[in-house]
């Protein structure tokens, strides 16, 4: 799992050579799709906490498969405190990845066991997702022969054969 400080994660992503769309509420959204994707082909889940409201959303704005997103809004605490509430209170911290570049939350993260990995580098992760990364991007599952619904339903599980091997044998 990942728990990112959102506005630290999408300005370290407005400085990458593609960036992102000029418009605040675009650009979180953006910055939102991107997350999703990540956590479907890591198979993982996210949670991202932002800064203040989201301001006036559409339906579905902040609803994106694999992720969680926590506004901080007036009244309540800070993201930055709210990432540290939650790694504080977590049952398996030292489960739980941290994205922030915040001193204070990496700080407080590692003091109680989590993982901490800067923005700056999950902005290149991301980066490295996107079909204008070019080779580093991670390819396609192949295609497969004539298969049925539930050999399909497996294969989108488990993804390949190596992949699922290197996964059993990590303890994953």
């Amino acid at each position: 799992m990942y728990v990112i400080d959102g506005y630290n994660l999408l300005h370290a992503l407005k400085k990458a050579p593609d960036g992102l769309p000029k418009d605040f509420a675009r650009a979180r959204a953006r910055v939102l799709a991107l997350l999703s994707e990540f956590a479907r082909r890591e198979s993982t889940k996210v949670r991202v906490f932002f800064d203040g409201s989201p301001g006036k959303l559409a339906s579905g704005d902040t609803s994106y498969p694999g992720v969680k997103v926590v506004f901080c809004g007036p009244g309540r605490e800070s993201a930055d405190h709210a990432v540290r509430d939650y790694i504080e209170n977590a049952m398996e911290p030292y489960k739980i990845k941290v994205v922030s570049s915040d001193i204070e939350v990496v700080k407080a993260c590692r003091l109680n066991g989590a993982k901490v990995i800067s923005s700056q580098v999950m902005a290149a992760m991301l980066g490295a997702m996107t079909p204008q990364a070019g080779p580093t991007a991670r390819p396609e599952k192949p295609a497969r022969g004539m298969i049925g619904d539930l050999e399909r339903e497996m294969l989108d599980e488990i993804g390949d054969f190596e992949e699922f091997q290197r996964r059993v044998e990590g303890g994953e």
